[in-house]
């Protein structure tokens, strides 16, 4: 899913693939990160067995750093609607409704540069049921890499 993406890095010199960096970034989130440091932190703490799920290979775990110029560059639209449709596919209906708990954020210093220079936005979506969240971290995360 996340191959379909467009990157919008210059291709010279680039080490990591986007849907990786993507994948790490969205199962940091799931596993509780809320901040650039904290989805670094959790990707340089897995066991190499979760990172390659997510397809980290020979070039290494993204850093803090590549993560946040990722997501500051990456289209947020895009990037929404992918991860908003794979969200729909994973709801289930509880009580006749669909369920969705939304969180989103600005990402402090990015622009979109498409929205005439507003704030770039970003956004999470679990699907509820039972009272329990149904998103079970990189296992499910893994399907996102194609």
């Amino acid at each position: 899913m996340f191959g379909r993406v467009p990157d919008p890095r210059d291709r010279r010199g680039l080490r990591h693939a986007l849907p990786m960096v993507l994948a790490v970034a969205v199962a940091a989130v799931l596993a509780g990160a809320r901040s650039f440091t904290a989805m670094g932190e959790w990707a340089a703490d897995q066991d190499p067995h979760v990172m390659a799920q997510l397809g980290v290979g020979a070039a290494g775990r993204p850093s803090e750093s590549t993560l946040r110029r990722v997501l500051t560059a990456v289209d947020g639209q895009i990037l929404d609607e992918l991860v908003g449709a794979l969200l729909w596919t994973r709801t289930a209906l509880v009580a006749e409704r669909r369920v969705i708990a939304l969180d989103g954020k600005t990402v402090r210093g990015a622009r979109a540069r498409n929205r005439g220079g507003r704030d770039a936005r970003r956004g999470s979506a679990k699907s509820v049921s039972r009272g329990e969240d149904e998103v079970d971290g990189p296992a499910r995360v893994s399907s996102l890499m194609s």
